[in-house]
Protein backbone atom coordinates (compact mmCIF):
# COMPACT_ATOMS: atom_id res chain seq x y z
CA UNK A 1 0.00 0.00 0.00
CA UNK A 2 2.81 2.28 0.57
CA UNK A 3 4.81 1.37 -2.37
CA UNK A 4 1.31 2.60 -4.41
CA UNK A 5 1.00 5.43 -2.33
CA UNK A 6 4.44 6.77 -3.06
CA UNK A 7 4.00 5.42 -7.32
CA UNK A 8 0.89 7.69 -7.33
CA UNK A 9 2.39 11.15 -5.70
CA UNK A 10 5.73 10.42 -7.63
CA UNK A 11 3.80 10.27 -10.92
CA UNK A 12 1.62 13.43 -9.80
CA UNK A 13 4.68 15.48 -8.83
CA UNK A 14 6.61 14.38 -12.33
CA UNK A 15 3.23 15.73 -14.34
CA UNK A 16 3.14 18.59 -12.65
CA UNK A 17 6.95 19.62 -12.95
CA UNK A 18 6.54 18.72 -16.86
CA UNK A 19 3.63 20.56 -17.33
CA UNK A 20 4.72 23.73 -15.43
CA UNK A 21 8.03 23.82 -17.05
CA UNK A 22 5.97 23.91 -20.46
CA UNK A 23 4.14 26.97 -19.83
CA UNK A 24 7.40 28.67 -18.82
CA UNK A 25 9.16 27.40 -22.04
CA UNK A 26 6.17 28.87 -24.04
CA UNK A 27 6.08 32.03 -21.61
CA UNK A 28 9.63 32.60 -22.03
CA UNK A 29 9.62 32.16 -25.89
CA UNK A 30 6.38 34.82 -25.93
CA UNK A 31 8.66 37.81 -24.02
CA UNK A 32 11.97 36.70 -25.87
CA UNK A 33 10.03 37.36 -29.40
CA UNK A 34 7.82 40.32 -27.83
CA UNK A 35 11.44 41.81 -26.88
CA UNK A 36 13.43 41.03 -29.79
CA UNK A 37 10.92 42.80 -32.41
CA UNK A 38 11.21 46.13 -29.59
CA UNK A 39 14.78 46.06 -30.19
CA UNK A 40 14.80 45.34 -33.77
CA UNK A 41 12.27 48.46 -33.56
CA UNK A 42 14.87 50.37 -31.54
CA UNK A 43 17.85 49.67 -33.77
CA UNK A 44 15.71 50.65 -36.92
CA UNK A 45 15.07 54.40 -35.31
CA UNK A 46 18.31 54.66 -34.16
CA UNK A 47 19.73 54.10 -37.66
CA UNK A 48 19.20 57.26 -39.19
CA UNK A 49 20.58 59.22 -36.30
CA UNK A 50 23.73 57.66 -35.85
CA UNK A 51 26.19 56.09 -38.84
CA UNK A 52 27.41 52.62 -37.98
CA UNK A 53 30.17 52.49 -40.60
CA UNK A 54 33.62 53.97 -40.18
CA UNK A 55 34.96 55.42 -43.91
CA UNK A 56 38.47 54.87 -44.57
CA UNK A 57 41.06 52.83 -46.33
CA UNK A 58 42.00 49.25 -45.97
CA UNK A 59 44.84 47.64 -45.38
CA UNK A 60 45.25 43.38 -45.03
CA UNK A 61 47.17 43.06 -41.85
CA UNK A 62 47.04 39.16 -42.13
CA UNK A 63 50.75 38.29 -43.78
CA UNK A 64 52.74 40.38 -40.58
Amino acid sequence: MKQLFVTIVALFVGFFVLVSSLFFAVGLSIVGFIMSKRQSKKMDCSEGKKSRIIEGEYSDLTNY
